[in-house]
């Protein structure tokens, strides 16, 4: 009441100044608003992990578990038991005295308990000093340099030591000041960090042509996965792509996130399938050239989980049930079935997405989901496709985790050298090959 008395006291000119100044701060603290709406989207959106969002979600510790629930992985769960080598050696190990009383009057029982260990015999390192002999030839007077397999043709360093510094530099994301550690400390190789980084070029160097293999591979490929995700390189915003399936990745380095990526890696007469999220340059390529292209459906369910698992729950249970009936459209092995679950699905899904337009909330994710078209169930036709694109994501999680240990690249040079050695080491591990033997028997 006093605040209106005040009001009323105020003259005509002093009146509009607080208004003024109070529509002063409404403007402010909207843009302060949006600002802080803004910046809480990069962490709490349907793209990022659950891992970024722990300072958002309660803290689970004391919590019990449920009642009756068992200990242990899930049933069915394949597990991976340690299975044992041979034994190398077998150590009799005797006592001599009794361990209560310190009695030398002992008799063997019989009883053996068998104990395995495995042991680490650290190698020895030695400089090995080659001799090599020069010859004339007498019929062409030629001079020839003896070589030998095991001389490396840069450098002081064997294939096993090189092989070493790329397996931690690249496999196990160490940074060049660790592998340094390790190879000192651990290895007793004596080396420098300038030494460690020229080793890591000089194989990515020779082992160019395995890259330039791959992307004529994946060309040939019968489906395709791919995604990107941002890194910096020299403090400039740089997006890391990868290209793959379950046999083969290719990394590739680009400043822009659109462009001609996916025809200059696939080519014009790619004749496979592009599996893919929701960015248009998937699509434009497919358009373009008539390929085969499935959304992730993946990315879908958990858009829509973000958007309506609070307010619109039916539309969610709603979507979730047409990415059950594309999931049963796949497994059919007759194609008139598959054709009818098509048109059946994509009858599902436009009627979803007219009554997501009925909410004003929801039209924006309703047009995103419109834009896929049919391309949300061309796995039912070709059930060669996946439905998600799980597999260039995981593909991608290593540069991820990189990406936090490093920070940013700091050279073209050392972009080319991760999309050549994470391409063929991701490549390698996916065959089921051992990454340090590759290296050691390529470099």
């Amino acid at each position: 009441m006093s605040v209106k008395i005040k009001l009323k006291e105020l003259s005509k000119d002093e009146l509009i100044d607080v208004i003024l100044r109070k529509d002063k701060l409404v403007q402010r603290l909207k843009k302060e608003k949006e600002k802080l709406e803004k910046e809480l989207k990069k962490y709490k959106n349907s793209n990022t992990p659950s891992s970024a969002n722990k300072h958002l979600k309660e803290n689970t510790q004391g919590l019990m578990a449920k009642k009756g629930a068992k200990r242990g992985a899930p049933k069915g769960h394949k597990g991976a038991t340690f299975e044992w080598p041979a034994s190398d050696k077998i150590i009799p190990v005797t006592a001599d005295h009794c361990s209560a009383c310190y009695s030398f009057n002992v008799e063997p029982t019989g009883y053996v308990k068998t104990k395995k260990v495995i042991c680490h015999i650290k190698e020895k390192v030695i400089v090995k000093e080659y001799h090599q002999y020069e010859v004339r030839c007498l019929d062409c007077f030629s001079l020839t340099l003896a070589t030998h397999k095991d001389i490396p043709e840069k450098g002081n360093y064997d294939k096993s030591i090189q092989s070493l510094v790329n397996y931690y530099k690249f496999k196990a994301r160490l940074p060049h000041n660790l592998v340094v550690d390790v190879m000192n400390n651990v290895h007793g190789v004596p080396m420098t960090e300038p030494t460690s980084l020229e080793i890591t070029r000089r194989a990515s160097h020779k082992l160019e042509p395995l890259y330039n293999k791959l992307e004529e591979d994946i060309k040939q490929a019968d489906v395709v996965n791919g995604d990107e995700t941002s890194h910096s390189v020299m403090g400039v915003n740089h997006w890391i792509w990868v290209f793959c399936n379950a046999m083969i990745s290719l990394f590739k380095f680009k400043k822009e996130r659109g462009g001609e990526i996916v025809e200059e890696t696939l080519g014009e007469d790619f004749e496979g399938g592009i599996v893919s999220d929701g960015w248009a340059t998937y699509r434009v390529y497919s358009d373009k050239k008539g390929v085969k292209h499935q959304r992730c459906w993946d990315h879908l369910k958990r858009e829509v989980e973000f958007e309506c698992e609070e307010k619109h729950p039916d539309l969610l249970k709603w979507c979730l049930d047409i990415s059950l009936m594309v999931k049963r459209g796949k497994e059919y092995k007759q194609e008139k079935r598959r054709l009818v679950m098509y048109e059946k699905c994509k009858t599902e899904l436009a009627m979803l997405i007219s009554h997501m337009n009925a909410h004003r909330d929801l039209r924006k994710l309703a047009t995103k989901i419109e834009n896929g078209g049919d391309k949300w169930f061309t796995c039912i036709l070709h059930h060669e496709l996946p439905m998600d694109n799980n597999e260039a994501e995981r593909s991608l999680r290593p540069f991820v985790l990189i990406r936090k240990i490093i920070g940013c690249l700091r050279s073209n040079l050392g972009m080319k050298n991760y999309e050549i050695m994470m391409s063929l080491i991701s490549t390698w591990q996916k065959q089921g090959k051992n990454a340090f033997y590759m290296l050691e028997s390529t470099l």
